[in-house]
């Protein structure tokens, strides 16, 4: 179920001679993961960046059993069609027009832990087929504070072509996929990066369903309690959140939280920093329900919040858009009446 991905893409470059911008044509290779018989694809989004032509390689394995069934196409690449990227998350899903693949299901990224063994799987430097291992060094790493991507880090060597594979546990479950590494010298130095499943299986869904990604918050903005704030403002605890702000007729006010509320915990998970409530609600979807741990003055109080959708006007009008009836061929664009 693991592929190797071929892309045709456009690059900007600099000319020399006149400190102009030209436009050249690159070719570069990545891995990915069918996550349906019918040839659903998920990948990162790098991969396939930019991507004018798109193909797909099956492993050897599956085009033998193709072919002991008749099929001699597949000892070749196919032709992908990108069904929908998210350069946020770094995820997107192209597609191929072929049945009854092989197939991974994502696992539960929450049941990892720290030391547990782990296996890359994918193309590194354009070697089909490939598997490294190591261990988790950390299970929810962010690399930068205000990010709120968080990721699991590996020790498994990866490598460019690594990109879109999986990272499996040892009972074949896929825990992360395989996304970038930190590196003084450009190849792999122990410290990989993957996308958790549990945030990736999210990803993959509304891909497959609308092409973007719709994405939730709680219509609230906070700031991490340190211990200075806490002595100056007499605060009853010294970790968590506090409310500065709340959006009007938002997910938060609606659910009756205040400003100057102490937000601890999220369904249960303790929050100590607003970066780690942000990631936290980055894995959540627009209508799902969470129960948010306040405490106000001497009250400690359980509230469940709806979350609510963030407002997107260009995806907003991608949903408006048929791209059957709305596109114009002859230019390349699907355009919308206003």
């Amino acid at each position: 179920a693991v592929v190797q991905i071929f892309v045709r893409s456009y690059v900007t470059t600099e000319d020399n001679d006149n400190s102009d911008q030209l436009l050249a044509a690159e070719s570069s290779s990545g891995s990915g993961i069918i996550l349906s018989p019918d040839g659903y694809i998920l990948t990162n989004a790098h991969v396939v960046k930019n991507a004018h032509n798109i193909k797909v390689q099956l492993n050897v394995r599956t085009e033998a059993e193709a072919q002991a069934q008749g099929d001699n196409t597949l000892n070749r690449p196919l032709p992908a069609t990108l069904i929908g990227i998210d350069h946020e998350s770094d995820l997107a899903i192209v597609k191929i027009s072929r049945t009854n693949l092989p197939y991974l299901e994502l696992g539960d990224s929450d049941q990892l832990r720290q030391g547990q063994i782990v296996l890359a799987l994918g193309n590194p430097l354009g070697l089909d087929n490939s598997v490294s291992l190591g261990v988790v060094s950390a299970v929810a790493r962010q690399v930068k504070p205000d990010d709120p991507m968080v990721y699991i880090q590996p020790d498994a060597p990866i490598n460019p072509g690594n990109s879109g594979g999986p990272l499996v546990d040892a009972d074949g479950h896929v825990m992360g996929i395989d996304t970038f590494i930190l590196s003084q010298s450009g190849g792999s130095e122990g410290i990989g990066f993957a996308i958790p499943s549990n945030l990736a299986k999210q990803i993959y869904t509304q891909l497959k369903a609308h092409g973007h990604v719709h994405r939730a918050q709680l219509g609230l903005y906070a700031e991490t309690i340190t211990p200075d704030m806490a002595e100056g403002l007499n605060l009853e605890t010294d970790h968590g959140v506090v409310v500065s702000d709340l959006r009007p007729d938002g997910a938060a006010e609606s659910a009756g939280i205040q400003v100057d509320d102490i937000l601890t915990s999220v369904n249960g998970r303790r929050i100590a920093t607003v970066g780690e409530l942000n990631a936290l609600i980055y894995r959540l979807s627009p209508g799902d329900k969470v129960v948010v741990h306040i405490h106000r003055g001497q009250e400690k109080l359980d509230l469940p919040v709806v979350t609510e959708e963030q407002s997107n006007e260009l995806d907003a009008m991608a949903d408006l858009a048929d791209p059957i009836k709305n596109v114009v061929p002859e230019l390349g664009i699907v355009g919308l009446d206003i």
